[in-house]
């Protein structure tokens, strides 16, 4: 169980998460959603380690973590929205470096290429692969330490509706065995992948609810986030 309590963070003058609380089972998906400017990135840079909360708690199966250690960051998977890629790399030459950094058997190499189904493109240069499968390479990456807990951030923004498919489907598979923040702000997906959202306004959670319990989504999100 991973727990929040009263997370805050300000730059300068201003407050991007107040008070922030609420707990998360070790296995599933959950939506993060938010307007721009609502304060998703913040709290998800905080929760990998990226940024130190200038307040609150931050607990791991009843355990305070500390967010910037290194035991806290290799239990967690990470791909951001713009997903830095080394794009004159071969798909398998990226994932042996990222493996080669964190301490990684080439048998896990190989069991993530299957999960992402990325055998057909290890040889290619990644710069030449479509959004798609650029988005299958950094989400290997972020595979490859085992996470158990796995933060995604628009991962697909920019991906055509057939892209679009085989990444919820993987997220859906992964989700039986870790858990899955998914950050979005497109409600259909939101729906269709996690099964519980929390939606963040103005730096404060303003709705944590089981996805199929929320009638008319999209009203919803208009008046919380509005």
């Amino acid at each position: 169980m991973i727990k929040l309590k009263n997370i805050s963070k300000c730059f300068g003058e201003i407050k991007a998460l107040d008070r922030v609380s609420f707990e998360l089972p070790n296995e599933g998906v959950v939506g993060l959603l938010g307007p721009n400017g609502a304060g998703k990135t913040t709290l998800m840079r905080i929760m990998v380690g990226y940024l130190k909360a200038d307040k609150g708690k931050f607990l791991w199966d009843e355990k305070a973590i500390k967010t910037d250690s290194l035991k806290h960051k290799k239990r967690i998977g990470y791909l951001p929205e713009n997903n830095p890629l080394y794009t004159s790399m071969t798909s398998k030459e990226y994932l042996d470096f990222v493996a080669g950094i964190k301490g990684v058997e080439n048998e896990r190499i190989y069991k993530v290429v299957k999960e992402c189904g990325l055998k057909n493109v290890l040889g290619q240069k990644i710069e030449t692969l479509s959004k798609g499968f650029k988005q299958r390479v950094g989400l290997a990456a972020a595979l490859l330490g085992k996470p158990k807990l796995l933060i995604l951030d628009e991962p697909t923004s920019g991906l055509d509706p057939n892209q679009i498919i085989e990444i919820r489907q993987l997220i859906k598979r992964l989700a039986s065995k870790k858990l899955i923040i998914l950050s979005t702000h497109i409600l259909p997906e939101a729906r269709e992948v996690c099964e519980r959202l929390l939606i963040i306004a103005r730096g404060r959670i303003v709705l944590d609810d089981k996805t199929k319990a929320i009638k008319d989504l999209e009203k919803k999100f208009v008046e919380l986030t509005s």
